[in-house]
């Protein structure tokens, strides 16, 4: 396997870890509606419109962007390792940080009790589903190499 190969890999199996760690959060927070639901486990809806909405709009362009870089990945030994990072670029590093930086601010929001409701739980939700379906955008760029 290439350094392209191993790159466009990594960039995918990223955003599909991402969404396996939000989903787990995601679940533990709504496990009160799972043990006896009410109306607002119909909220899923919510969570699967957000998933659809931004992994067929802003990922699937994010990840057209980042494999158009794949031409900046050359073969050596140390893009087999930082390859994805070329892949993201400064402007995806800098989208994902402030991602990162949201995540933190909505936890901190949900531990000072800003979260009453447990919305945060069905917008995880649907943040993790965008981020695994975004992921195989990557995983068929993969086939093509």
């Amino acid at each position: 396997m290439n350094a392209k190969k191993v790159s466009i890999f990594l960039a995918g199996f990223i955003w599909l870890l991402v969404a396996f760690r939000i989903g787990g959060r995601a679940i533990d927070w709504l496990q009160p509606y799972f043990q006896e639901p009410n109306w607002k486990l119909s909220l899923l809806l919510v969570s699967l419109i957000i998933a659809g909405g931004k992994a067929f709009t802003v990922l699937k362009k994010a990840a057209a962007r980042n494999l158009g870089n794949i031409d900046k990945v050359k073969e050596t030994p140390i893009n087999y390792f930082i390859g994805w990072l070329i892949l993201y670029n400064t402007k995806g590093v800098v989208f994902i940080s402030l991602m990162i930086g949201l995540g933190f601010f909505l936890r901190y929001l949900r531990s000072i009790g800003a979260d009453p409701y447990n919305i945060f739980g069905f917008i995880y939700l649907g943040i993790a589903l965008a981020l695994a379906i975004g992921s195989f955008f990557y995983f068929k760029e993969l086939k093509k190499h």
